[in-house]
């Protein structure tokens, strides 16, 4: 089988509102724009990894519903093998509820559905396509052991792993060498080492933290001031954010992780497949929605020659 990236994770239906500011608890905010699309973390960074120029595998669940063929076929129409998703014909597809105000900032709420349907078993019927992956990106929507399942059988495989950990929902996953890279943005950090992240300083020591418990590196990111990267072999690096008008920012940390697993697997350095990642990222809150957001190789690559 030809190098790919696999990626393990959640799928959800998208219903987005575009309001003219976030609701206070008990506010009703009229005069929104309704919208539906396909978001969840696992099917952004896989749509993110196929448009970035590689070939992905998805391994998810979806419901027997019209929400989870119509999402199957949004996948395979990017490009993305769509053989290993699993249909689980008792629930429905996952589902999120997005908000959103016009300076990008947003409010999510999520029901993961079938996302919760995808089990080690399906790690094991998958064996071979895992084992012979480039990288494997995976998240924290799906079931624990689940995740510890894909974990272990890539470090096994000597299968590089990409660990998006968001959102923090538990700590039975333990930061470690099993995952060869960890992304994390401010909040996720915070959770994860009791360090309040708040600048380049801080996620600089919440980021040695992590590092100290197995990741060859770990990157902080940090919104509209970039993000700090760190590694094994010493880089201490301020990767800065490229400055563009916010629409919205679902998915923006997902275009991250998958542009940057493809630079990776592509060989880039860290640092240079950070900023590619950034770049992906900076294009992707110019556009409303998660996956409808996501940026092609060419534009990814004509926004980085602007920006030289």
């Amino acid at each position: 089988m030809k190098k790919h990236i696999v990626v393990i994770g959640s799928s959800n239906a998208d219903r987005i509102m575009q309001l003219p500011h976030l609701p206070a608890v008990g506010e009703t905010v009229t005069d929104g724009v309704y919208s539906q699309a396909w978001g969840g973390k696992g099917a952004n960074q896989a749509v993110a990894a196929a448009r970035a120029g590689s070939d992905v595998v998805f391994l998810n669940a979806v419901g027997a519903d019209a929400e989870g063929v119509a999402m199957t076929q949004s996948f395979a129409a990017d490009g993305i093998d769509t053989s290993r998703i699993v249909v689980a014909p008792d629930v429905s597809s996952g589902a999120a509820l997005v908000l959103f105000d016009g300076e990008g900032r947003n409010y999510l709420a999520v029901a993961p559905g079938a996302n919760y349907a995808l089990r080690p078993e399906h790690i094991t019927a998958n064996a071979e396509v895992i084992q012979s992956a480039s990288y494997v990106i995976m998240q924290m929507e799906i079931p624990v052991d689940t995740t510890l399942s894909a974990l272990a059988m890539a470090e096994t495989a000597g299968v590089p792993v990409l660990f998006n950990f968001a959102p923090v929902r538990t700590l039975d996953v333990p930061v470690s060498h099993a995952m060869t890279g960890l992304v994390v943005n401010e909040n996720e950090a915070t959770a994860l080492t009791g360090i309040a992240v708040t600048n380049r300083v801080t996620a600089q020591t919440a980021g040695e933290s992590l590092l100290s418990r197995g990741p060859r590196f770990v990157i902080v990111t940090l919104g509209a001031d970039g993000a700090f990267v760190l590694d094994a072999d010493g880089l201490r690096e301020h990767i800065p954010a490229f400055r563009v008008t916010p629409v919205d920012t679902t998915a923006a940390g997902d275009t991250f992780c998958g542009a940057l697993t493809v630079a990776l697997v592509e060989g880039k350095s860290l640092a240079d497949a950070c900023r590619f990642a950034s770049a992906a990222s900076a294009l992707s809150v110019t556009q409303a929605g998660a996956q409808s957001s996501v940026p092609y190789r060419a534009e990814i690559e004509a926004f980085l020659q602007s920006h030289n």
